[in-house]
């Protein structure tokens, strides 16, 4: 009998996914909030706003700060 048959495997084999999306979810946002907090101290805007100009600008700036 395979676990796909089995209703608690089946059972099991769902909270594992759901475990693993919930982790990578998790991972996602925790990543996404420092990425867009940085360029918010940087230059006043997320980065999801800014344009490539804009970015660019940005990591420019983050290099001279860092000298």
């Amino acid at each position: 009998m395979s676990d796909t048959e089995d209703p608690e495997g089946r059972f099991n084999l769902i909270m594992k996914i759901a475990t693993l999306a919930a982790v990578l979810l998790t991972g996602y946002y925790v990543w996404s909030f420092f990425v867009s907090s940085r360029y918010q101290a940087l230059c006043g805007g997320s980065y999801w706003e800014l344009d490539k100009k804009e970015i660019d600008s940005c990591i420019d700036r983050k290099k001279e700060l860092e000298k």
